[in-house]
């Protein structure tokens, strides 16, 4: 872990012979020389590192870079995972790596679609539009957790994953202007994004955790812990209370938002699994038996 900047925990994911405890930081170096189409350390999904253990005594191992034909699979197939790194994916379609790069690409998955902060905190420089990196917004006031309890207050805090398995689309270098330009077009009308910070209430809710589809939820928001209000101390004004928000992911059980006292964080613990997942593992037919021999009558 060498170099590593702003290294936190980040979650546990089970499996069924040991678990993974999952750290998250940033790298300064490039790491390894992947394809031209994988997106390089420090964006997209590969925004961060990773590094995991199955035992909080022993080393931690730094997972690879997230590819794009990693996400892509992962979207199609569930597994859980058995705690190995190096262990077969046995799925239908065929997944083109190991456990480990199978865990990378879901961790990718997950805070992508889970990792929230309040709408307004970030925002992306409006003076260089070619910087790519979010600043806290200057003007940005942290609202007290009962204004925070409705969901409109959240927004994503990582891009959209696209289908592509990729942030942003690749356009090859080789391109000229023109034909870059075209081709652009076509991925942003066949797979388009969305702002970096869209609102969690925007996404599509989950079957039948509401009355009408319209109503349908992605995520639910609970106040925990002392609810009171109390007088604040002078020179502060006003009332405050130290009550704890927690907000749960519906579409992957498990991942969790917790506010208090201005500070927030996102968790995730559980078996790596999306809810409604489409996916296509047909169980092995049985063996079939040989003909019994005929009796003499």
């Amino acid at each position: 872990m060498s170099g590593a900047d702003k290294v936190r925990f980040v979650g546990k994911i089970y499996g069924t012979e040991q678990d993974y405890w999952v750290l998250s930081g940033c790298l300064d170096d490039e790491g390894e020389v992947l394809s031209k189409d994988v997106e390089r350390r420090g964006r997209g999904v590969n925004q961060f590192v990773y590094w995991v253990t199955d035992n909080l005594l022993n080393d931690w191992i730094q997972l690879p870079d997230c590819r794009p034909e990693h996400i892509t699979h992962a979207m199609q197939i569930k597994h859980i995972f058995t705690g190995h790194l190096n262990a077969e994916i046995k799925s239908n379609p065929k997944f083109p790596g190991k456990e480990r790069h199978f865990l990378r690409a879901q961790l990718a998955r997950i805070f992508h679609s889970t990792a929230m902060i309040p709408v307004g905190l970030m925002e992306m420089d409006a003076e260089d539009e070619t910087n790519p990196d979010p600043k806290y917004a200057e003007e940005f006031a942290m609202k007290p957790v009962e204004e925070l309890k409705a969901i409109a207050e959240w927004a994503n805090a990582y891009p959209l994953i696209l289908k592509s398995g990729r942030c942003s689309h690749y356009i090859p270098e080789d391109l000229d202007e023109e034909a870059a330009g075209a081709l652009k077009e076509t991925l942003d009308t066949k797979d388009p994004s969305c702002d970096r910070f869209r609102p969690v209430n925007e996404q599509k809710g989950m079957p039948d955790t509401g009355p009408t589809p319209e109503e349908w939820k992605s995520f639910v928001v609970r106040l925990a812990g002392d609810t009171q209000q109390y007088n604040q101390l002078p020179p502060k004004e006003g009332t405050t209370s130290y009550a704890t928000l927690v907000v749960k992911s519906l579409r992957w059980p498990g991942a969790v938002t917790v506010a208090k006292a201005g500070k927030i964080t996102s968790i995730y613990i559980g078996y790596g699994l999306k809810r409604g997942d489409s996916s296509f593992n047909p169980t092995e037919p049985p063996m079939v038996e040989k003909d019994p021999v005929d009796q003499n009558e």
